[in-house]
């Protein structure tokens, strides 16, 4: 795309109102750059949600009469009309704010568990569909919008890997020279989306890879030799592939700080910050603050580089509170910090759902096992973990999981009095049930589980991370039923 046609004005609408943005946006970055940081409310209680790049919930919306459309993976376009989802009667006058203002006790577990949930008649119908309106789903897709099956693909390969970033890209092209028949599966529209945008140089991929870009591995099969990508093009059919051999070299993402106020508008990790920064060209905020766990002044300084005013850069463990209603307005660190964005770079940990999915085995409870010799991990993925800090005194109010609106203060509850099965706090609490599938919300469950009862968190056994773990759309799937022979 040249750099005229790369600037050159669209127009959608956003509730009603005409938003001016640059063709080759996300509709997340076109928000952003008119000032627009609350995209979505959260599930129970409504809180304001935004652009993260921790958690999908915030970026979900109305396009187009469909439901549930991710803002950072769909391109502005002339004409779009993006709805927020979650609110009633109106985007602009959403009286659902007001179950902020409820006892945080009474909306522990979600409104469906509670006592006074009517169990059959008139009224539990009723109940029903005002829970479809607190989860945000009460309006379906329009119904011209239902298509017929989408066709798919199914491909044998040598190798798949999973992940184009310097690592990914050094493997595929290792490979390719080998004379093997490779595939490189990435959720960026183009490769290395991280590292151009950190200023880091990448070789060149080879033309005998085959690049599925704007593709989410969604699911793992048959340890390994089943593996199924939708695109985020829903009107496209999704791929299955057959590798002899599967790398997963996905990297690892920034968790967001375990402190209060971490779900606020402006708190966004270090992967969309630059995104923003450097290939949307778009103002993260009139002053900035950057943390983590080391990477904080390498990501500052190219911030800084790209225009960025960073008023503060230490480390994630100093980080006591983001403060805000609507949006940040500052952070505590010791003393205030007035700032509008919070940029965190760690801790880092890799995404599990795919090499679980991979491994995991069990009957009532699955459980992860060791990789088959089939699939490895390589780059970033394979440095491990960074252990997640939890405060002694973490206020109740910390959002553990943004998605559903679970609290530490929630988890307190089942665990002091007793509950210590991840599994089941996640079924008590709906914890990383929502389109997070589990991460990074469970990572923040089990450390703050480990340290309300003092032990390790890796002596606790994780939820089960099902496919798929990410959305494909009904047409999507139904493309796939002659492609994909039953398992016997």
């Amino acid at each position: 795309m040249s750099q005229d046609s790369q600037h050159k004005p669209v127009t959608f609408l956003w509730n009603g109102t005409r938003i001016t943005a640059r063709q080759g946006d996300s509709v997340a970055a076109a928000l952003w750059r008119a000032c627009v940081t609350t995209l979505a409310r959260s599930r129970k209680v409504h809180r304001p949600l935004g652009y993260s790049g921790a958690y999908p919930t915030g970026v979900l919306a109305r396009v187009n009469g469909r439901p549930n459309v991710r803002l950072d993976q769909i391109a502005v376009d002339d004409g779009l009309v993006v709805e927020m989802q979650n609110t009633w009667p109106s985007p602009g006058f959403d009286l659902l704010k007001l179950a902020q203002l409820l006892p945080p006790k009474l909306v522990y577990g979600g409104f469906e568990h509670g006592a006074l949930m009517p169990q059959s008649g008139l009224g539990y119908r009723i109940a029903e569909r005002a829970m479809a309106n607190l989860a945000g789903v009460a309006r379906p897709a329009d119904v011209a919008l239902q298509p017929a099956a989408i066709p798919g693909e199914r491909i044998a390969v040598d190798c798949l890997v999973v992940g184009a970033g310097p690592a990914g890209i050094a493997e595929a092209n290792r490979r390719a020279g080998l004379g093997e028949t490779v595939a490189l599966v990435t959720r960026g529209e183009r490769v290395a989306r991280f590292a151009q945008a950190a200023g880091v140089s990448v070789e060149p991929l080879r033309p005998e890879v085959r690049l599925f870009s704007g593709m989410e591995l969604f699911g793992v099969y048959r340890e390994g030799a089943l593996m199924v990508a939708a695109p985020h093009d829903n009107r496209l059919g999704a791929v299955v592939f057959d590798p002899r051999h599967a790398v997963l070299a996905t990297g690892r993402r920034s968790i967001l700080p375990m402190v209060r106020g971490n779900q606020l508008p402006g708190v966004l990790d270090a992967h969309s910050a630059l995104q923003l920064a450097a290939v949307h060209q778009v103002k993260l905020g009139q002053r900035v603050a950057v943390v983590g766990t080391g990477a904080e002044t390498e990501i500052a300084a190219r911030l800084t580089s790209l225009g960025v005013e960073v008023v503060h850069r230490g480390p994630v463990d100093q980080l006591v509170e983001i403060k805000g209603r609507r949006r940040v307005s500052g952070i505590r660190v010791g003393k205030d910090i007035a700032c509008d964005t919070v940029v965190h770079a760690g801790p880092w940990r890799m995404e599990p759902s795919l090499g679980f999915q991979a491994s995991g085995e069990g009957l009532y409870q699955v459980q992860a096992h060791p990789l088959p010799g089939t699939m490895s991990i390589i780059g970033a993925a394979a440095l491990g973990d960074e252990p997640i800090r939890v405060a002694k005194h973490i206020h109740p109010g910390t959002l553990i999981c943004p998605c559903m609106d679970v609290t530490a203060g929630e988890l307190y509850c089942h665990i002091d009095a007793g509950e210590t099965d991840p599994e089941v706090l996640k079924r008590l609490t709906s914890c990383g049930m929502g389109t997070c599938q589990g991460f990074p919300c469970w990572e923040h469950m089990l450390a703050l589980l480990a340290a309300r009862i003092g032990v390790a968190p890796d002596m606790f056994a994780r939820p089960t991370h099902r496919p798929p773990r990410r959305a494909i759309t009904v047409a999507q799937a139904a493309g796939l039923a002659a492609l994909v022979e039953p398992d016997r």
